[in-house]
Parts: C-alpha cells; structure tokens; sequence
C-alpha cells in the first residue's frame, strides 16, 4: 500500500523520483536540490517541483533553507534508533499474522525474491509482509518506516566491503521468517522478524558512526 500524498499527477511523478533517488542514497545526505535545475531537468515550471520538495520536507529527507533551496537531511544515528525500533514493534505484529494469513500468490512472491540474489529487493520482502497481514494501516505505516531506514541501507551497501547479494538474503534473516511464515508459525515469525531487525539496526548505526 504506497503511501498516499495529496500531489497532482504529473507533481507526484517528479516527487516519486526524486525520493527515489533520496532514498537509495544517488542524491546524497546533505546534497542542495535547486528548484531550477531539477525544474529544467524535468522539463516543468518550477511550481511542481517546489510543491514536490516541500511534500518531501514534510517526511523529514529534505529540509529547506533560506537563500540556498532544499537540501537532503542527514542520516541521523539518533532517528535511526526510533526508527528501528518502531519497525520492530510493528513488523514483528505483520510477521505473525502473515503467518496466519499470507495468500498463496504473496508466498510465491517471496520465495521468489529469495531466488533473485542479484535484484533482491529488501524493501519489497518487508512491505509484502506488512501487506500480508490484513491490516491496512498497519502496512502503511510500516511502508513509511521503511522509506526512513532505507538511505542507511542503502549507504551501507555502497559501503559495505562485505559478500556479494547472493549471500545477503539468507544472511540478514529473510531465509529465516520466510521458512516460519510458510509453515504458519505465528510466534517464530515474529521472533524471526525481531532478530533480523534488530541485527540490522545494529549495522545501520555501527556504519552511521562510521560516516
């Protein structure tokens, strides 16, 4: 369930991709964005992506600044640690009534992802529990947890100096909360989804203090 904003069409398309590119860290933390150079790059006024960046300052990536435009917020060791913490109260709940409710198509749909070492795409596996737990504002508030601890992911996969992806999924504890949904273990799922959670906080902020 994407998170909703109140952005016209052709706004929300110039606001999707630049929080994309926030949040997978190619626009990075304290880099200034110039309302007219994106304006020109998008080949729009300047209206529709000042209105973009401010629905971005709203969600806390980037901050304006007088007399110099919006700049991307930094990853913040002390956000992270709520952030995480929230996640784990939240998804350990998705997690155990994924393991209860999880369709057949969302279990295919993350074996599936397992099987995909070069492409695999945390934010879907979480997000597709969150939605597998039946409760719609469950999973979008989980989605909007994700975008925040999504730019330390991706800062600590660009520079992680660790194995390749074909060994992250397992690694990192998707393996395990898998296995626990689909033989529909509600308390090991859970459990799962606390351990892997909390081990990557752990790396998260082990890395922000390295920045």
């Amino acid at each position: 369930m994407p998170v909703k904003t109140h952005l016209k069409p052709n706004k929300k398309i110039i606001y999707n991709k630049i929080k994309e590119e926030i949040v997978s860290c190619t626009i990075s933390p304290q880099q200034v964005l110039v309302v007219d150079s994106l304006a020109t790059r998008f080949e729009v006024s300047r209206t529709p992506v000042r209105e973009a960046l401010l629905a971005l300052s709203s969600e806390g990536l980037v901050e304006a600044k007088h007399r110099i435009g919006f700049i991307v917020t930094s990853v913040d060791a002390r956000e992270m640690v709520e952030t995480f913490g929230l996640r784990i109260l939240l998804e350990k709940e998705a997690a155990r009534l994924a393991a209860e409710r999880i369709s057949k198509e969302n279990l295919e749909k993350l074996e599936s992802l397992l099987r995909e070492p070069s492409s695999f795409e945390n934010r879907k596996f979480h997000t597709l529990i969150a939605e597998s737990s039946g409760w719609g504002v469950l999973a979008q508030t989980i989605e909007t947890l994700l975008d925040k601890s999504a730019r330390a992911r991706a800062l600590f996969i660009k520079m992680s100096d660790g194995p390749n992806n074909t060994e992250i999924p397992r690694r990192y504890g998707h393996f395990e909360i898998l296995v626990a949904i689909k033989a529909s273990l509600p308390g090991e799922a859970a459990e799962a989804m606390e351990k892997h959670l909390e081990e990557a906080k752990n790396r998260v902020l082990k890395k922000i203090s390295d920045i």
